[in-house]
């Protein structure tokens, strides 16, 4: 009786781990804070395959591959890598966080600064509230 129980119990919390990977699928949109006190919009697409997330990152001006994307429980990790075209430097951001009433709520967060503008791109960190598109 004791097994049928604890095995009920694990096929409930399976259950469940996969409703909310479910949850992250699809298109989010919002905006980011920008230069100059503006911002842009942006949009993410996801698809998650078991705990793995891919993807990508649409903005104003490009689209970027989601790499190293990964759902754990209700946590979203993934890194975004920016190149800029006119000094060739990489960048990237780490973005975590969590669903939390329909808005995907995420942290970004620089890893790298362009090599000699260290400071110069804005916040290191910043939160980004999303939505599901419908």
């Amino acid at each position: 009786m004791q097994r049928r129980i604890a095995r009920s119990i694990v096929a409930l919390l399976f259950f469940a781990a996969c409703i909310s990977a479910a949850d992250i699928d699809g298109i989010w949109v919002g905006q980011q804070p920008a230069r100059n006190g503006e911002v842009e919009d942006l949009a993410f697409r996801f698809k998650v395959t078991g705990g793995t997330i891919t993807g990508k990152m649409f903005g104003d001006e490009f689209d970027l591959p989601i790499s190293e994307g990964a759902l754990t429980g209700d946590q979203i990790r993934f890194i975004v890598t920016t190149n800029n075209y006119y000094n060739r430097a990489k960048t990237q951001f780490v973005y975590t966080g969590s669903i939390k009433d329909g808005v995907l709520e995420l942290v970004r967060e620089r890893l790298q600064a362009p090599e000699g503008k260290a400071g110069k791109g804005g916040p290191a960190r910043q939160t980004l509230k999303l939505h599901r598109l419908n």
